[in-house]
């Protein structure tokens, strides 16, 4: 999606191929790879995965935390031999059950101190693979099954648990609230998008609903399953990987405007991403007068009157006392939409009276206007408008015939 004139902060942001990313040297903290004091990222050490396995990362704290052991054993004897004890590893998680990401619980379990002390604890959504959890079963481990929502505490860090389903739909996340740092598994990547495993239980729609979760939160940090770490911007992460769905949502690889966008994807009745590019469009040009209608449009029909009713205030302010008859007629039919759903009937009688006056006979206003008045009580009224009337008994007599056909 092209989108707008891009913001000079964001400019630095490339995703790079993940064939032409510089390799790590083997384990190294992240507080290695950025300036930062970061306590997080002091204790955190990382792994770059390669072929068949995912990126690794060991939290030391109050033992050590694995989240995501891979599949690939050398990377345990590489870690061992920095000096680490295999018996301190407390506790594992996985991100979800592909064997990338997965495999490497049963590598952990078969080292020494780890057998023998038995209290290693394996973090997996309920959902996980059913195989997994038969090859855990007779090693005894505990084995947490989480459906998100519960916190990883490893001492000093709480990281949240978040369910992000699409790729697979046992898929985890991890979040450190106050570093806003986001080990993302495979719902989140550098360099591209990870296609749903069907197989898996994975859906585009489950997709586009964690995106829009994650956009609602702060990450300024995404530590992914493969590919390097994004510092400082996660956000601009997020973002391009949701409007890549997006564009993959209406079929389409070529460029196009935010507004361009929100009209398709209304048409689809995909209002939470039509809203986002609406509103992205005044992120970059608040007086788009255009983009804020579409944002009215897509919070009328949300459901969401009240804020349909603000930026109606912001819009007429844009539009100061200029004169646009279609705007103007826009105002109000949407206005008295809004009044409507927000149960302010007699006022909405009055904004489809203007759209009326205005404009003349509108069948949508008449109707609208007459539904008004039957909320508001005046029954006599409404049916005395002939276009609420055939719009009422037509509807009454589509459910009439529906119960009658459901009987036989």
């Amino acid at each position: 999606m092209q989108a707008t004139p891009q913001e000079k902060e964001h400019d630095n942001l490339q995703c790079t191929p993940y064939d032409l990313e510089k390799p790590t040297q083997a384990w190294t903290r992240l507080a290695d790879m950025v300036d930062t004091e970061e306590p997080l990222f002091q204790s955190t050490w990382f792994l770059e995965g390669y072929n068949f396995s995912s990126n690794i990362y060991v939290i030391e704290d109050d033992g050590l935390t694995v989240i995501d052991p891979g599949n690939d054993y050398t990377a345990y004897l590489q870690f061992f031999d920095l000096g680490f004890d295999p018996a301190q590893v407390k506790r594992v998680v996985i991100t979800h059950g592909h064997f990338d990401h997965a495999m490497g619980v049963l590598e952990l379990c078969n080292y020494k101190g780890i057998r023998e002390k038995g209290s290693m604890e394996i973090v997996m959504h309920e959902a996980g693979p059913e195989e997994l959890k038969k090859n855990l079963e007779p090693l005894a481990f505990p084995v947490r099954l989480v459906s998100g929502g519960e916190v990883v505490d490893t001492g000093r860090f709480s990281l949240e648990i978040i369910h992000t389903p699409g790729h697979t739909f046992d898929g985890i996340s991890l979040y450190h609230r106050d570093s806003r740092s986001f080990f993302s598994g495979d719902a989140v990547l550098p360099y591209g998008l990870s296609a749903p495993d069907k197989h898996g239980g994975g859906r585009l729609d489950h997709m586009l609903q964690t995106f829009r979760l994650l956009l609602q939160q702060e990450i300024l940090h995404v530590l992914p399953g493969h590919g390097w770490p994004v510092f400082l911007h996660g956000r601009r992460l997020l973002e391009a990987s949701y409007e890549e769905m997006i564009k993959h949502l209406l079929g389409t690889s070529r460029e196009l405007s935010c507004e361009e966008a929100a009209q398709h994807l209304i048409g689809k009745g995909c209002l939470n991403e039509a809203l986002y590019c609406a509103e992205k469009s005044l992120r970059y040009n608040p007086s788009d007068a255009k983009a804020l209608r579409l944002k009215i449009l897509c919070l009328n029909d949300m459901g969401r009157f009240q804020e349909a009713l603000n930026s109606l205030e912001v819009l007429k302010n844009l539009l100061g006392g200029g004169k646009d008859e279609e705007g103007d007629s826009f105002q109000s039919m949407a206005m008295g939409y809004a009044l409507m759903g927000l149960e302010r009937y007699e006022e909405a009688v009055a904004a489809f009276d203007e759209v009326v006056g205005r404009c003349g006979t509108i069948k949508e206003a008449l109707v609208y206007k007459g539904m008004a008045l039957h909320l508001a009580g005046r029954h006599d009224e409404a049916m005395d408008i002939e276009e609420f009337r055939n719009e009422f008994v037509g509807r009454f007599k589509e459910e009439l015939l529906q119960k009658a056909s459901a009987r036989t």
